[in-house]
């Protein structure tokens, strides 16, 4: 999302005088910033707008054209300073973001969960404040896409921050290439942006990791795989200056054509592309293009679309777009948190419209026009900043504290597992070979081995199924892959790139081996996948069968209570902040988003003979209420995994069942 970025637009509702080809004064270019805020409210809305997300590649167009032409008038008048610049984008940019981020800060200590979710919005509105939100998003809610990272009330501020990152750069680069010629400046700039755009081609298709990262989510979070964006709008602007220089005139029709073109790819853009695009690969050239051509249009004269864009609707919405950006997302958000439901984003992001208005008029506008000296901007600018800092700080340390048992639970949460601990969750990285033998736990004198398989639901058993194996006198092998189900044809998941093999390697190793396990036990993550692949959980059966052909016994792990689902906007157990704390849930309410996948996850396995079925429901579960506590302990990680607490807790229960099934081989 970008700011106006010193565009005037003085006129507004005249749709038969659209603002002048080539001058500062573009009704047209705010029409197209309505547009593009539409289009990611809408998305975000979850109402049917595929692509609405790429309004965000239609701002970052827009600024690189809109900056580049104001860098351009300024030095043409020798009115240009980098003090100056910058002190517009603080006066610009930075109240009406503090204002949203300590209004968001509020309401995460509030509302949102003290174990872990308020000290994440904590340090992403540090980052945001400090120019670097894009870059704590990639390391902490990573996959734009996927459904934790709708968990952060201020996921948005990735864009902002990419945006912030352009404007510190992209002058300098414009001043240096400046004194070497026009010509030089555009050959400059042209190279970047070429170069941008195969990096982040390169990222965006790459099946490998940059210091643990998937590269699709460097190219989508990072400054330099999006300044090609930028620069496209930065050639634009070059070209047209030109072309105003040398008064050059066009056919009427041609902006007509032009205008109607760049409208129809935004159409083709939502009938082809969606979530699941690579992106920002290839297909990001589409809003690249489309943006383009709507800017070139209004730039050759006016037309039909133009006089759309420039009437007083579009223009006022274009004038609103920062502050509609800044507080859609965050209400949003904390709105399916207070009351999940299919038309809560939808109410959240109308009434949005609320606060991004007075933010505009009485943040935005007042701040932005007035008169400070350079000093003061930078004084204040920088005081602004370190209030958000001491707030985020303060939350983080002080948030758990401010409930009672809070602070307790934060800390029990990270209590690992077994697999988690010891790198046996194989995650953000390849499955090799070696893991077989690094993730053994022997004990002396062994009667046999006992192999855990499946996710990392799985892995949450890692640590009660050791200590049960060793009590009986069993070794056990602990090696899980997140996200992987336990199929020989796995597809990669995001955080594992050879599922298949992990899985076909421990199936190997217990069928096809002279020393195979005496059991084998199996979880997996079931509420997901059964809301999003028809074929689960059918598709576990060929791995349960081929070890029970093979005559190893199973014991497959019935799911553990989900005090979420993944669109409830929750990351811990335990929710709600100062005003809602609480961790037990009513039986009922998780029944009825998961009732269905643990009767279909039953019905398929227990129809494999030879696979016992281990169910750990009545642990945390009354009849009536459900419980992430053990002994008063937080026996979850987040809504769904069990830590080492909630492990152990069941070391008890899988001794016995492993028990009964050992005594009969032994």
């Amino acid at each position: 999302m970008t700011s106006t970025a010193g565009w005037t637009t003085r006129t507004v509702g005249d749709a038969s005088a659209p603002s002048r080809p080539g001058s500062a004064q573009r009704a047209d270019i705010q029409g197209l910033r309505a547009i593009a805020v539409a289009m990611v409210v809408v998305y975000h809305a979850n109402l049917p707008l595929p692509a609405g997300f790429a309004g965000v590649d239609v701002f970052f167009v827009i600024s690189g054209f809109v900056i580049t032409g104001q860098l351009g008038r300024l030095r043409e008048t020798g009115t240009f300073s980098f003090a100056g610049f910058y002190a517009r984008r603080i006066r610009r940019l930075l109240p009406a973001m503090v204002v949203m981020l300590l209004v968001v800060l509020l309401l995460a200590f509030l509302f949102q969960s003290p174990i872990g979710a308020q000290s994440s919005t904590a340090g992403t509105a540090r980052a945001a404040i400090l120019l670097v939100g894009n870059f704590n998003i990639l390391s902490t809610s990573g996959d734009y896409f996927a459904a934790g990272a709708v968990m952060n009330p201020l996921l948005h501020v990735w864009s902002l921050s990419v945006e912030e990152q352009f404007y510190l750069v992209f002058p300098l680069l414009i001043a240096l290439a400046g004194k070497f010629g026009g010509r030089a400046q555009a050959i400059a700039l042209g190279l970047l942006t070429a170069v941008s755009f195969a990096a982040s081609m390169w990222l965006s298709f790459g099946l490998f990791r940059i210091h643990s990262y998937p590269s699709a989510d460097v190219a989508f979070y990072s400054s330099p795989t999006r300044a090609w964006e930028f620069g496209a709008g930065a050639l634009l602007a070059l070209w047209v200056a030109s072309r105003a220089r040398r008064e050059t005139t066009s056919p009427t029709w041609l902006a007509t054509v032009l205008g109607a073109a760049g409208l129809t790819l935004l159409v083709v853009l939502n009938l082809t592309v969606d979530s699941t695009t690579i992106w920002p690969g290839a297909a990001a050239l589409i809003p690249v293009a489309a943006t383009t051509l709507l800017i070139l249009a209004g730039s050759l004269g006016g037309g039909p679309i133009q006089r759309l864009f420039s009437s007083k609707p579009f223009v006022v919405t274009g004038d609103l777009s920062y502050s509609i950006y800044l507080w859609h997302w965050p209400l949003i958000v904390m709105a399916t948190l207070l009351w999940p439901g299919t038309w809560t984003p939808v109410f959240a992001a109308v009434f949005s419209l609320v606060p991004a208005y007075l933010s505009y008029r009485f943040v935005e506008q007042p701040l932005r026009h007035g008169t400070l000296r350079l000093p003061r901007v930078y004084l204040g600018g920088v005081v602004a900043a370190a209030m958000v800092v001491l707030l985020a700080v303060t939350l983080q340390v002080a948030g758990p504290w401010a409930i009672p048992n809070a602070a307790a639970y934060a800390g029990q949460r990270g209590e690992l597992t077994y697999g988690r601990e010891n790198g046996c969750l194989v995650r953000n990285r390849a499955f090799d070979e070696s893991d077989l033998a690094k993730c053994t736990v022997t004990v002396p004198d062994a009667k046999g081995w006992v192999m855990l398989a499946g996710d990392s639901h799985a892995e949450a058993l890692s640590t009660g199924l050791i200590e049960a194996g060793k009590e009986l006198g069993y070794s056990t092998m602990a090696l899980t892959g997140a996200s992987c189900p336990f199929m020989r044809t796995a597809a990669a998941s995001r955080e594992v790139s050879n599922c298949g093999p992990l899985a076909s390697a421990l199936l190997d190793r217990a069928t096809k081996s002279d020393d195979p396990p005496s059991l084998v036990v199996i979880g997996e993550w079931a509420l997901p996948r059964y809301d999003t692949d028809g074929q689960w959980p059918a598709q576990l059966k060929p791995a349960l069968k081929e070890l029970t052909d093979a005559g190893i016994p199973v014991i497959y792990a019935m799911d553990v209570p989900n005090y979420a689902t993944q669109d409830m906007n929750r990351q811990t157990a335990c929710s709600g902040g100062f005003l809602n704390f609480v961790c037990d849930k009513s039986e009922k309410d998780i029944l009825d988003y998961q009732a269905d996948s643990r009767q279909a996850e039953y019905d398929v396995v227990s129809s494999v003979p030879g696979v016992t079925i281990y169910d750990p429901w009545d642990r945390f579960c009354s009849g009536s209420t459900c419980s992430p506590l053990i002994d008063g302990r937080l026996a979850y990680w987040d809504f769904n995994h069990l830590n080492r607490i909630g492990s152990q807790a069941l070391t008890s229960d899988l001794k016995e069942a492993a028990g009964q099934i050992l005594s009969r081989r032994d």
